[in-house]
């Protein structure tokens, strides 16, 4: 009986399929975390765009002025202009509210800014 060493043409098929099956499963894993790390760095980049919209606000956070200024309650959001950020355009609208709109606050002369931030991220 002779010893025949080597592979099948049956064996080599498998090993591809099996070795094409584990490079596809890590590409997938590597272009989900890709998407993963572009969606957070978006997220990222709106807060401190956010804070960085609402800071003028902090210019008109005076007694005297409290409601004839951009802090004066309103359910109707105001607009702020965009900003462009990695060739992202960022939008952003705020609304004010007070114990009569939000029960946060009932009991306290306290108004809550909210700030949203809106961008297009690419779907592929």
């Amino acid at each position: 009986m002779q010893n025949k060493s080597g592979f099948t043409l049956i064996e080599i098929i498998v090993a591809c399929v099996v070795f094409a099956l584990t490079i596809a499963g890590l590409l997938s894993v590597l272009v989900a975390g890709t998407k993963h790390i572009v969606h957070t760095r978006e997220r990222i980049t709106s807060a401190e765009l956010g804070k960085l919209f609402i800071d003028p606000l902090q210019v008109d956070v005076r007694q005297d002025t409290w409601n004839a200024n951009a802090l004066s309650v309103s359910a109707i959001p105001v607009a702020l202009p965009s900003e462009v950020v990695n060739n992202r355009t960022f939008s952003a609208t705020y609304t004010v509210k007070d114990s009569s709109s939000d029960p946060t606050l009932i009991g306290t002369d306290l108004r809550k800014v909210i700030t949203i931030v809106t961008w297009n991220e690419p779907t592929s």
